[in-house]
């Protein structure tokens, strides 16, 4: 199974809507927030432009219009083609003006989440981290430790976007371990695995860049997925040009 992922930030987001369905600006009128229209917007923008790129559409506004995210009764997006539903899974997330999104073929199950470094107070990793967790972060070098949290927790929200229940379920029912901690450089992709309680299991990448933390997983067994290939494969950039 391969993993696409495609980025974009709130520079790059046409200041006119013509890129955006009827629905879409309907639902766009009702956001009364300058920041959550903004964050809505880069979401929307940045999803349709990796679909573009993964089905090497030209990513023009008409074109664009017809690519369209609606909720499934989770919540979950699912992705519409002129109106039809799509045989692609797909997440999205945002942060500091950068916005990400995972693709894969049907039925994949995939997540992502795009999180800031920055100091998370002790109550938070008593509120959402479970013991084992907590105990990694006591353990890290101070110097290491805002990371380790941030990381941690974008690594819970993407496995939660994979389970399409989101912050809906308790984030402690999620156990992140993340690979090469204290070697990576800035931009490399380190392995990482996600466990639940109930047993499912969920594996991918990590990295971090420009003060943010990117995870991509995707739901299903170590080794290898159903059509042989490895659930390890770095996740593939798509590019726009």
């Amino acid at each position: 199974m391969e993993v696409c992922w495609f980025e974009q930030s709130d520079r790059d987001v046409p200041v006119e809507d013509e890129w955006l369905s009827g629905n879409e600006r309907m639902l766009l009128a009702h956001l009364s927030l300058w920041k959550r229209r903004r964050d809505w917007r880069l979401g929307r923008w940045t999803a349709k432009c990796a679909v573009a790129a993964y089905l090497d559409l030209p990513p023009d506004s008409q074109i664009l219009a017809g690519v369209e995210l609606r909720p499934a009764l989770s919540g979950a997006p699912e992705l519409f083609l002129r109106g039809r539903a799509t045989a692609l899974a797909l997440s999205l997330s945002h942060s500091a003006g950068c916005g990400l999104c995972a693709l894969a073929p049907a039925p994949a199950d995939v997540g992502c989440d795009l999180e800031q470094i920055e100091r998370r107070s002790p109550a938070f990793l008593a509120d959402y981290f479970c013991c084992s967790e907590r105990k990694l972060v006591a353990e890290t070098p101070a110097a290491d430790r805002d990371r380790l949290v941030t990381l941690l927790w974008s690594a819970k929200e993407s496995a939660l976007k994979a389970m399409r229940c989101g912050l809906r379920e308790d984030t402690r029912s999620v156990h992140a371990t993340p690979a090469d901690l204290l070697e990576t450089r800035d931009g490399d992709w380190r392995r990482l695995s996600v466990t639940h309680t109930s047993g499912a299991s969920f594996f991918g990448w990590w990295r971090e860049s420009r003060n943010l933390v990117w995870t991509v997983l995707a739901m299903g067994s170590c080794g290898s997925d159903q059509s042989g290939g490895s659930l390890w494969n770095l996740p593939a950039h798509l590019d726009q040009s």
